[in-house]
């Protein structure tokens, strides 16, 4: 299937000016791209950024399915956990129909729940984001690979990609088998045994103005309703960059920036390496033998 076999209104809409790169490109990128990027969004709820005017205009988020999306978009019905409130349908994806089809409601990015619709209330993975305080990205590319040297001492594996924004990810698999409080503790443990092995490069704190120039370890989207942006994600932002997933030893080298892979390139790196997250679920880690770990 081609992109162009979905109608796809206005398909010469400039997103993102100074690329020159139109919703019919973003489509095509979608629709090559959803092999990969399918996996990780299938049987999640999404949280849409779209964007009507393109990049240089304001974007709104859709975390509620529109109800003029068609029938074959598939909708998850997810609780909310405030008194009173109505369960929200929300939109996933299964299929490079669907992808195809959100770009050409002008979305450009696409960020996933850390749980699936089979249970909700139980993650399937554990995400650290690591968060630079100014435009310095060697700190953060240095604060995760002591992240990921610390696993290795753990026993532990994580799955990095870059953020096509400012930082890093690591999404470490797990096997469903816990409420998102515990996944978030366990997270926590691992962001304070990181800081103690980096005081001087790290921080836990909250308020943006009390950092310095600190990378954040950032754990809190380890929540029920939480998201993060999917892998192969385009982000909006100049020059169209993508969430790409990278190997461990990628941290190692001082070019690795966090928007380096583009919906322009992206194609050609792919072309020459094997998929970093292709053995994803296989690397679930059992719950008790992460508790041990952060113990």
């Amino acid at each position: 299937m081609k992109a162009n076999e979905i109608e796809i209104s206005h398909p010469d809409k400039v997103l993102f000016p100074a690329a020159g790169i139109t919703k019919s490109d973003l489509a095509d990128y979608y629709q090559r791209i959803a092999k990969r990027l399918l996996p990780f969004a299938e049987g999640r709820p999404l949280t849409l950024r779209a964007f009507p005017e393109g990049i240089n205009e304001e974007g709104f988020f859709n975390k509620h399915a529109p109800e003029h999306f068609p029938g074959f978009i598939t909708r998850i019905e997810v609780p909310t956990r405030e008194s009173g409130s109505k369960a929200v349908l929300m939109s996933s994806a299964d299929k490079a129909a669907d992808l195809v089809y959100f770009a050409g409601q002008n979305v450009i990015e696409m960020h996933a729940a850390l749980s699936t619709k089979t249970d909700l209330e139980k993650p399937d993975q554990l995400i650290v984001d690591f968060d630079p305080s100014d435009d310095d990205f060697e700190k953060v590319r240095k604060v995760a690979l002591g992240f990921s040297e610390l696993l290795d001492s753990l026993g532990l594996n994580a799955f990095w990609k870059t953020t096509g924004s400012q930082g890093l990810h690591a999404h470490l698999p797990i096997r469903p088998e816990r409420d998102f409080a515990t996944v978030k503790e366990w997270a926590k443990a691992l962001a304070r045994m990181l800081h103690d092995k980096m005081p001087q490069e790290t921080t836990l704190e909250l308020r943006k103005d009390k950092r310095g120039n600190k990378v954040f370890i950032d754990v809190l989207r380890n929540e029920y309703g939480q998201t993060a942006v999917l892998p192969y994600s385009v982000r909006a932002r100049k020059g169209a960059p993508v969430a790409t997933p990278i190997r461990a030893d990628e941290l190692e080298g001082d070019d690795l920036l966090p928007d380096r892979y583009t919906l322009k390139n992206i194609f050609q790196r792919l072309g020459q390496i094997e998929d970093p997250w292709r053995n994803f679920t296989r690397h679930r880690i059992a719950a008790q033998r992460l508790a041990e770990a952060v113990s």
